[in-house]
């Protein structure tokens, strides 16, 4: 997985998740407005850690649902379309991923609870 900041200056931040460690490079690239911009195929991998703390209701999160969230990503992020379309997710749309994700995540909890009880 790799997110990039990009910075109205021309450079932007990269992180990269390899194995154990993270990688923060400083990268020269073109202006993109300050926000993170998410690939479609690294979507579900970013949004995993966001949903977990909106299914957990931690209070220290803040978050209040998925469209509260859908709403904060929004501000900070631009997620790509699909490979074959340009452009960025709407906030609707961006929605509709949280909530389809948030679904997949407790559905295999669910699962994972089943396997545990019958061994």
């Amino acid at each position: 997985m790799s997110i990039e900041l990009i910075n109205k200056d021309g450079f932007d931040i990269q992180i990269e998740r390899k194995e154990n460690r993270i990688e923060i490079l400083l990268v020269e690239n073109e202006a993109f407005d300050k926000h993170i911009r998410v690939r479609a195929e690294e979507r579900k991998e970013f949004l995993k850690p966001w949903i977990n703390m909106l299914i957990s209701r931690k209070k220290e999160a803040g978050l209040k649902g998925t469209m509260h969230l859908a709403r904060k990503l929004d501000c900070i992020a631009l997620f790509e379309k699909g490979k074959h379309e340009e452009g960025f997710l709407s906030l609707e749309s961006i929605n509709t991923e949280i909530i389809n994700l948030r679904k997949k995540i407790r559905e295999e909890e669910m699962e994972r609870r089943k396997k545990e009880i019958k061994k």
